[in-house]
């Protein structure tokens, strides 16, 4: 089905819906976007489980005890949580790095691409209905790249992540949030975050996760396949937040 492609929008795509009992698979957790999808989750009333695959342990409050934290030396090591996934509503990718963090084009690939291919395939064979995912303005698979130069490498790992949950692995629901830059301040309420975010400077990165749960609380009964979502750049994701 054709993909639709949203820079601005007046009325939310999806239908919301208040269903208790919702479920997630979270991988990224622990990073700035990640962090914030978890904190939401585990104080919605939506949300029942919350099953988070992590190198390191989320350092946050889970007063409902709804996170079931599956942590691994090595996410090359993924496939060991293969039993885990099952009974799930929803995958969350909030992977993402640097190629600077990462150390290398290589391992910036491995983490980008490598790590969402085989949650794809995790989430796919657990039969997870919709995936939502992290991506980044500009993304494109087909973009020409040479690893020296990483503006270009960086837009086309991050489409081919994209791909991943479009065509490697094929969902009856997919959402694919394309920011621009970001807010990642630890103190995402203070005015200087506040401040950033209203004058267009950046989207805080607890929005971006408010407007991933938005979207992942409609219908969960999903019956036929769907046309995949983008969310493309920050004013477009931040009015999903209203909608």
């Amino acid at each position: 089905m054709e993909p639709k492609y949203l820079k601005s929008i007046s009325k939310h795509p999806r239908n919301y819906k208040n269903e208790i009992g919702r479920r997630a698979v979270v991988i990224g957790a622990t990073g700035a976007t990640g962090g914030q999808l978890i904190k939401q989750l585990v104080t919605g009333e939506q949300w029942e489980k919350v099953t988070s695959i992590v190198r390191r342990p989320w350092c946050g409050d889970d007063p409902k005890k709804k996170i079931n934290e599956v942590i691994i030396d090595s996410f090359e090591n993924l496939e060991s949580t293969k039993k885990l996934w099952k009974g799930h509503d929803i995958f969350f990718n909030c992977i993402g790095t640097t190629r600077k963090l990462a150390g290398s084009a290589k391992e910036f690939i491995s983490i980008e691409h490598g790590i969402s291919l085989r949650a794809a395939k995790l989430a796919y064979e657990a039969n997870i209905p919709h995936v939502s995912l992290i991506s980044a303005s500009g993304a494109n698979y087909k973009q020409i790249s040479v690893d020296w130069f990483h503006p270009l490498l960086y837009i086309k790992t991050i489409g081919q992540k994209e791909q991943t949950v479009i065509a490697n692995y094929k969902f009856k629901r997919v959402s694919i949030f394309r920011p621009g830059m970001l807010v990642r301040s630890i103190y995402q309420n203070s005015t200087v975050a506040n401040l950033k975010e209203s004058l267009g400077l950046g989207l805080k990165v607890s929005t971006l996760a408010q407007s991933m749960i938005r979207d992942a609380e409609s219908n969960k009964n999903i019956n036929d396949y769907e046309s995949p979502i983008y969310y493309i750049g920050n004013s477009c994701i931040k009015k999903s937040t209203k909608l």
